[in-house]
C-alpha cells in the first residue's frame, strides 16, 4: 500500500529534521568544546544532565537559539520509519 511508502518518507524526513535541529542546537556546544562530538551525539538520542548543562552554557553565550533540540523527535522519526516496515508493501502489477 501507499501507506508504507508514506510512513517511510515521513519517518526519514523527521529523522533528517531531528539531526538538523540537533546540529543547530549543539554545534556551538561542540565548537566551544563544552562537549565532544561523541558526547553531543548522545544528546541526539537521549536526555542527560550533561546535555542540559552544555545547552544552558551555550545558550548563556549565544541566546539566539530560541528552542533547544528535543531528543524525542529522533525516536518519533524512528517509530514512524519502523512502522513502514510493518505495513504491507505495494503490490507490483
Amino acid at each position: 500500500m501507499r501507506h508504507a511508502r508514506t510512513c517511510q518518507a515521513l519517518g526519514i524526513g523527521v529523522l533528517v529534521l531531528a539531526v538538523l535541529w540537533w546540529w543547530i542546537t549543539y554545534r556551538d556546544v561542540v565548537g566551544y568544546a563544552y562537549l565532544s562530538t561523541r558526547e553531543a551525539g548522545f544528546c541526539l538520542v537521549g536526555r542527560s544532565d550533561l546535555c542540559d548543562l552544555a545547552r544552558a552554557l551555550c545558550r548563556g553565550t549565544h541566546p539566539a537559539i530560541a528552542l533547544g533540540y528535543w531528543w524525542g523527535t529522533f525516536w518519533i522519526g524512528v517509530a514512524i520509519a519502523s512502522l513502514s516496515l510493518a505495513l504491507p508493501a505495494q503490490r507490483q502489477s
